[in-house]
């Protein structure tokens, strides 16, 4: 299947965006509740589970921020 070139130029400034904040040892601001935070990984997850225009940074997103998630007893 061929790759549409805008698909990939949108993954790819939003990879360098997500990906920047770890290359920049970037601030990172406490903005969300631990369940907004959840819902914003299962929004991802949805995003991710297509072939659509950012699926692949969402795909990386969700694992990133799903690893500083605090484990569920």
């Amino acid at each position: 299947m061929a790759v549409n070139p805008s698909m990939s130029d949108m993954n790819d400034r939003l990879l360098s965006l997500v990906d920047g904040v770890v290359d920049l040892d970037e601030e990172r601001l406490p903005l969300l509740t631990l369940r907004e935070a959840r819902a914003a990984i299962e929004l991802l997850r949805l995003l991710a589970a297509g072939d659509g225009e950012g699926s692949h940074a969402a795909r990386h997103l969700a694992r990133n921020l799903g690893r500083r998630m605090p484990s569920e007893h």
